[in-house]
């Protein structure tokens, strides 16, 4: 869900008016939330200011467990749109989450309040137009069909600037309440996902298509603050976004290789390793997965693997692997194994045994936080795992991507430890030691990296081999 709530919050905030203006938000028919957003005159410092406000709620449900997610955002512009201040609060399962940008001429300070976890950065600001209000920016301009814009967007969840293009597709149709109605459209093209925004002639909000089905249609205040009674978190996110093969896949758990042909998407920015190759074929993309097998793995030791790794083993963003606690527990954990298969195998085991799944926590969570709670989603589970992996001097990551649970693909989070000559697979939301050829990378790295990846909406999947 994460992923996609920042979107929902920047697009509300670029429709703000001088008056409350509610959105309903639906999926399939079904109302899971609304957002509310509104601009006035302000000051910041002393100095003239626009103040835009957005607020946006989405009750639904996540693996069968409901899950709410409360965004509030303020942002504070100068008179050509750039962004001078931004506040951001997110809260859900009891969890929340803070941030604080302070734009200069030439960095960000941003501070971070991760359910008490603390921390304080300094961004650099990338070269082109940073705004806070692309869509009005492209009607105010007048902007002609076919003309597209890019811009940075500071993203409150992986606390990172991110390039967005804005195109004015022109006059086109859409569905509203039934009827076909025609409407300006203009594409929001986010690395994650493309927003689809129609506006009137005027330039009032027709209709949004978000990402995982989600649309937002303007609704009045009434309407969009019904009792939660109204929302339905029977609407499960996890199989809404989930993706069917074309055929079975039989016991996708003990999978060694997975061939498959992908079609509908661009996977150009997907990984291709050893473990996952990625090529073109004319209009689709042939993705063949094969995860390194455990046992033919040497035992390479910690001190060997660590060699021109410095950039896995720092701390980073909700993976304080520096911290005296988590060095601590590693050692614990490790024991004295020296090698980076025992070592990571026994820190997947210890993650494994120790969390209870939680899906109703929709925050981005430090590792402190979820070592302390002992519980969360698979994004959780990585974060720790990559968080106690570091602390034991072992060089890791975090990969976001795909898993094949029954015969369909759901979107997933695990880590990978190097052991100087590879990457391998650690997944520890399952007993099994062997990452399975079901899982895809769609991205890895440090969080910011790799929870900033492309939904496969829409994409369909062709099973081309599948081998055990």
């Amino acid at each position: 869900m994460k992923s996609f709530v920042a979107i929902i919050v920047f697009v509300s905030a670029s429709l703000a008016s001088a008056e409350s203006t509610y959105l309903g938000m639906y999926i399939q028919g079904t109302k899971i939330g609304y957002a509310s957003y509104v601009d006035r005159a302000d000051k910041l410092g002393g100095a003239p200011a626009t103040r835009s406000d957005s607020h946006t709620v989405i009750d639904a449900g996540l693996l069968g467990t409901a899950v709410k997610l409360v965004t509030d955002s303020t942002t504070w512009t100068n008179a050509s749109g750039r962004p001078l201040r931004m506040k951001f609060y997110i809260e859900s399962g009891g969890r929340t989450q803070t941030v604080d940008a302070i734009f200069g001429e030439k960095t960000v300070a941003v501070d971070v309040n991760n359910n008490g976890a603390k921390s304080h950065s300094s961004l650099k600001i990338p070269a082109g137009a940073i705004v806070d209000d692309p869509i009005t920016l492209m009607l105010h301009d007048h902007a002609a069909q076919g003309q597209k814009r890019s811009f940075w967007v500071l993203d409150p969840m992986t606390i990172t600037f991110l390039k967005n293009d804005v195109k004015m597709v022109g006059l086109s149709s859409t569905m509203v309440a039934g009827k076909k109605v025609s409407a300006n459209l203009i594409e929001v093209i986010d690395p994650r996902t493309t927003m689809r925004v129609f506006v009137n002639p005027k330039g009032d909000l027709v209709r949004v298509e978000g990402p995982m089905g989600i649309e937002m249609l303007p609704e009045t205040r009434t309407a969009a603050l019904a009792k939660p009674g109204k929302y339905s978190p029977t609407v499960d996110l996890a199989i809404n976004t989930s993706i069917k093969t074309d055929k079975p896949i039989d016991d996708p758990s003990h999978l060694t290789e997975l061939k498959l042909r992908i079609t509908g998407k661009d996977l150009s920015q997907i990984p291709s390793d050893p473990s996952q190759s990625v090529t073109k074929d004319g209009e689709a993309w042939i993705v063949d997965v094969h995860p390194t097998r455990l046992d033919s793995v040497d035992g390479q030791s910690i001190t060997d693997a660590q060699a021109n790794s410095a950039q896995w083993l720092q701390p980073s963003l909700d993976i304080p692997s520096n911290l005296p606690k988590f060095r601590e527990l590693a050692h614990k954990i490790v024991g004295p194994k020296k090698d980076v298969h025992g070592a990571s195998l026994a820190i997947k085991q210890y993650v494994y045994s120790l969390m209870q799944p939680n899906a109703g926590i929709g925050v981005l969570r430090d590792a402190s936080e979820i070592l302390s709670t002992k519980e969360g989603v698979c994004r959780d589970y990585a974060i720790l795992t990559t968080t106690l992996l570091r602390a034991a001097g072992i060089p890791s990551r975090v990969v976001a991507g795909l898993v094949n649970w029954d015969g369909t693909f759901y979107y997933h989070a695990w880590s990978e430890a190097w052991d100087g000559h590879r990457w391998i697979g650690i997944d520890s939301t399952t007993e099994d030691q062997q990452l399975s050829a079901g899982h895809i990378k769609l991205a890895d790295g440090n969080v910011e990296d790799a929870f900033t990846f492309t939904f496969l909406e829409k994409a369909k999947i062709e099973v081309l081999d599948a081998r055990h």
